[in-house]
């Protein structure tokens, strides 16, 4: 590794192996300089050695140690790995092949000795311009290896060498020159204890998400959504480690290690997640230094889950207004907490449609935000010119739906709400008591 003189350097001592390749087998004076072709050709034998590109080195310029701290302390001495691609241009009596004779010498020399040795890099030192070059003390050495042109490229290099006429030339590429950066590094301690540790791991995967009732632990576990009181299986590869963990979004939960086999982990939804659709990924934590601590390891695909709420009691009407078609406020509760910003919406489906009709639905947002609520569980929506009917009840929030119940008919008959004449009489204890409405089923599917 050198200072800035080294490029300089090689080049000089590029020249210098040149004039000593051609003896004693030129029996002529050459002059060898280092520059541009001249545009003229010379009147003496002449060779030219052109530097005409510099590019980064490919295998080492990513070598570096990592060079500066946190803090912004130099650590290690930046290097810069240049390639030198060089042109070597012969002129002379074409008559006499002086060119390719000249050619035939210098080729044969860097094939011979394809690097620059300590005693030619030693007298380029010595020339004026190059005082207080360290090329000579750099442990890498400069190699030299002829360059394949084809015509195409060839004539895109002659041809930025304007006002030059093409002459016979080789092309070489000399790798590599390190360059040292100026500043001088901290010196740091040497090692104490050495803690690598080695993880065979391709990092876990999430094939499926299923979910069983917590109550039953022998029950076979179900695709589709995840409703209150249900453990959540998923299932994969991989998934066992020192520490695992479950995302939801941004809330992570630890699986203790008895719950967890490379292909299957269960966990038991956190109380506090809102009904909603959530990415669950898995994410290991490896155990390592002295002593062992945690440290942010694999993370697996994200998979959704949908956090499903079931509607509990009876679905409430308040402030009901006209008779068919009908507006009413319908009030109903499901079994987990429901966030201030979440987008919560009712549907509602005609259970006994007119003989030759469509059943109707309808869809009614609540506000946004939904306000202060003196129970977070509970949500009113405003339902208005609604046909005076029965009607199944459903909450959808953030895009997770509540569950129907399916009675002994194997049709769906819960939640429902009665927005019909009887419902409409005066008597307010009489109509509730007429309202039919059974909660819903907890572990049931949802369907349409």
């Amino acid at each position: 590794m050198s200072n800035f003189l080294a490029v300089a350097t090689a080049t000089e001592a590029l020249r210098l192996f040149i004039v000593r390749a051609l003896t004693p087998d030129i029996p002529f004076a050459v002059n060898v300089i280092s520059g541009r072709p001249p545009a003229e050709p010379p009147a003496e034998p002449t060779i030219t050695v052109f530097l005409y590109q510099v590019t980064p080195d490919p295998h080492l310029r990513n070598r570096d140690e990592p060079m500066r701290a946190s803090d912004g302390t130099l650590l290690s001495r930046p290097v810069a790995a240049l390639d030198l691609s060089y042109l070597i241009t012969f002129f002379g009596d074409e008559t006499q092949l002086v060119p390719q004779r000249m050619l035939g010498c210098v080729v044969r020399s860097l094939y011979e000795l394809p690097m620059l040795t300590d005693d030619l890099i030693a007298e380029a030192a010595q020339m004026p311009f190059l005082a207080g070059t360290d090329l000579p003390a750099a442990p890498q050495r400069i190699r030299f290896t002829p360059t394949h042109m084809d015509t195409e490229e060839l004539s895109k290099l002659w041809s930025f060498l304007l006002q030059t006429s093409y002459t016979l030339s080789v092309t070489y590429q000399a790798a590599a020159v390190l360059l040292d950066g100026r500043e001088t590094p901290t010196a740091g301690k040497p090692v104490l204890t050495r803690t690598l540790t080695a993880v065979p791991s391709t990092g876990p995967q999430i094939s499926e998400i299923l979910s069983r009732p917590t109550s039953d632990p022998g029950a076979v576990p179900q695709p589709g959504p995840v409703p209150s009181g249900d453990t959540l299986v998923i299932r994969g590869s991989g998934l066992k480690s020192d520490e695992v963990l479950v995302r939801f979004d941004a809330l992570e939960v630890p699986v203790p290690a008895t719950q967890v086999r490379d292909t299957e982990l269960t966990i038991a939804v956190p109380a506090t997640l809102q009904p909603g659709t959530y990415t669950v990924s898995v994410v290991h934590n490896l155990l390592l230094g002295v002593p062992p601590t945690p440290h942010r390891g694999f993370e697996s695909n994200g998979v959704p889950f949908v956090r499903q709420p079931t509607i509990t009691g009876a679905v409430t009407v308040a402030g009901k207004t006209g008779t068919d078609p009908v507006s009413a406020q319908l009030g109903v509760t499901v079994d987990m907490p429901v966030g201030d910003t979440q987008r919560v919406s009712m549907l509602l489906d005609e259970i006994t449609p007119a003989a030759g009709t469509q059943p109707r639905s309808y869809q009614f947002d609540a506000p946004f935000p939904l306000g202060t609520r003196t129970n977070p569980q509970t949500v009113t929506v405003q339902a208005t010119n609604v046909a005076a009917t029965s009607y199944l009840v459903r909450v959808q929030v953030d895009g997770a739906q509540s569950p129907l119940g399916i009675g002994a008919s194997g049709h769906f008959d819960s939640p429902s709400v009665n927005l019909g004449a009887a419902a409409a009489t005066p008597a307010p204890a009489k109509k509730a008591a007429a309202r039919k409405t059974t909660q819903a089923p907890s572990t049931e599917q949802q369907g349409s």
